[in-house]
């Protein structure tokens, strides 16, 4: 478990750096090279992390997170188009 999330706290890293191969070879050495579990157990501890992340950006206050997230799947939808 420390692993993963050390592996999704350094992806996370890698993308706000603009540190895209950084970001693929984490990817590559954590389920990216086929092994399906590795990939979806990277995903959800990215998921979460990211969950803490807007938490504590936004004083541990669910409503406010929330929000944000509201916000940023307000502006995808209007701009992805009809559903495929």
């Amino acid at each position: 478990m420390a692993d993963r999330d050390l592996a999704a706290a350094s992806l996370l890293r890698a993308f706000m750096l603009d540190d895209h191969e950084s970001g693929i070879l984490i990817l590559r050495q954590n389920g990216g090279d086929g092994d399906i579990t590795a990939l979806k157990e990277l995903v959800l501890a990215v998921a979460a992390l990211a969950n803490r992340v807007l938490l504590s950006a936004n004083g541990s206050d669910v409503a406010r997170a929330l929000a944000v997230v509201d916000q940023w799947i307000d502006g995808y939808a209007a701009r992805a188009g009809p559903p495929v």
